[in-house]
């Protein structure tokens, strides 16, 4: 078998986030130029800084065909795994395919899973005294009779792994990695090299943000990556600008089906492209919790190297770009280090402008936009407020789409604790 056939290609792939449900509406939206971000509703942000987010749009269980008893312990997060899973499994052919549940892998990126107060109230107010407080001797006598058994096992996130594992019949190998964006480039690499070692015929692989909530709110709050501007009504996330200010979250999800060219050959189903290199680095700075340009660079190097290619076979590189103001300059600097040969015919975008900041899902989300990149030979804008920085020598895609036939494009992803991670992605016959 040449280098060809063993090459992991995608065969499928699904993904929902606050421009649409599936990837026409949100391909569309983004050419469109529209913003998923607005002002959070799902509950009362007062008590913060940042008051926006991207979320996702309602999806209603039933039609996800979830057992009312299954969705006692599922939640928004749930759904967008279950479904985006769904759309990769079926768009696959994997419902004919000839593999047993064994044979197919699962791997996913996903972020910390927060309780809801309303699943406690019942049991805090039957455990309260006469004066107001909480008589803890009433709640472990009677009081906690009224939380549901199985609500603790809502509290861990490969719960909602496992549950569409069983949705699908999979049964091959699988983890779980958590909890940034460098989380699910890890597990399509798990994926790929799953497939690789002949553990499993097929995998699915992907990433899912969490479900915006004050705790996941709280939390970015104490990485220090949000947009806080005063005027909070204004405060978008603008990735490269000189007025940025910080991220804004956003949910979403992107799966994908992957399998060696050979086995796609042999079922007689289309290849979307081909991931052809990866790189993963680690290095921290003082005061910034995410990772250094030194480590930015070494990734992307990492990645070309494994994929046999030079800075002048990229054509595109889709960012991480999260309009945090010193990670978009460590980016910007390994950037230009890298592809300082041709920097000024390298074409960047960054969804987080439309899309928000989806933590575990972005890195697959990226690469579902990649795909479409490729297939449909155009670049969305990159929705970012205010002028570009003035030091940057590529070509940053902002000002509309950007008509153009890219072969490679290159996905960065990082965490908020020193990882970064680069992707390669290529179209077919590359």
């Amino acid at each position: 078998m040449n280098r060809k056939d063993d090459e992991v290609v995608i065969t499928g792939a699904g993904l929902v986030c606050s421009l649409g449900e599936n990837i026409p509406a949100t391909w569309d939206a983004l050419l469109s130029g529209k913003c998923g971000i607005r002002p959070i509703e799902d509950f009362d942000p007062g008590g913060f800084k940042c008051r926006m987010a991207a979320p996702v749009d309602a999806l209603v269980p039933s039609e996800l065909n979830i057992p009312p008893r299954d969705d006692r312990i599922m939640d928004k997060h749930s759904y967008m795994l279950l479904k985006c899973s769904r759309d990769a499994y079926f768009q696959s052919n994997l419902d004919k395919a000839p593999f047993s549940g064994e044979e197919i892998g699962f791997f996913a990126g996903m972020g910390m899973v927060d309780y809801n107060v309303e699943d406690l109230m019942p049991a805090i107010l039957k455990s309260m005294n006469t004066e107001g407080s909480l008589d803890f001797d009433a709640f472990y006598s009677q009081g906690f009779q009224e939380i549901h058994p199985l609500w603790p096992l809502s509290m861990l996130n490969n719960i909602t792994f496992s549950q569409v594992a069983i949705s699908l019949g999979i049964q091959g190998e699988n983890a779980v990695f958590t909890p940034h964006s460098d989380s699910g480039a890890m597990a399509i690499v798990e994926g790929m090299k799953t497939l690789e070692d002949n553990k499993a015929k097929v995998v699915l692989a992907g990433g899912v943000s969490e479900k915006i909530s004050p705790s996941s709110l709280a939390r970015a709050h104490v990485f220090g990556i949000l947009n806080t501007q005063e005027n909070n009504n204004d405060a978008m996330c603008s990735p490269f600008s000189v007025d940025r200010n910080g991220t804004i979250l956003g949910e979403g999800c992107g799966i994908l089906t992957m399998e060696l060219r050979s086995s796609a050959y042999k079922r007689n189903v289309p290849c979307l492209g081909s991931i052809t290199g990866y790189g993963f680095a680690f290095e921290a700075e003082d005061g910034f919790s995410g990772p250094s340009a030194n480590a930015i660079s070494t990734a992307m190097k990492k990645s070309m190297d494994r994929a046999e290619i030079g800075p002048s076979d990229v054509d595109v590189i889709i960012a991480h770009g999260d309009g945090v103001r010193k990670g978009d300059q460590n980016e910007i600097e390994a950037i230009q280090r890298v592809f300082s040969g041709c920097a000024d015919r390298i074409k960047v975008f960054s969804s987080k402008g439309a899309l928000g900041h989806l933590l575990a899902g972005a890195s697959a989300v990226d690469v579902i936009l990649g795909l479409n990149m490729i297939k449909n030979g155009i670049v969305p804008s990159t929705i970012s407020f205010g002028p570009i920085e003035n030091d940057i020598m590529f070509h940053l895609v902002h000002q509309g789409p950007l008509k153009v036939f890219p072969r490679r494009i290159m996905i960065n992803c990082q965490s908020y604790e020193g990882q970064c991670a680069s992707l390669l992605i290529e179209a077919e016959n590359s």
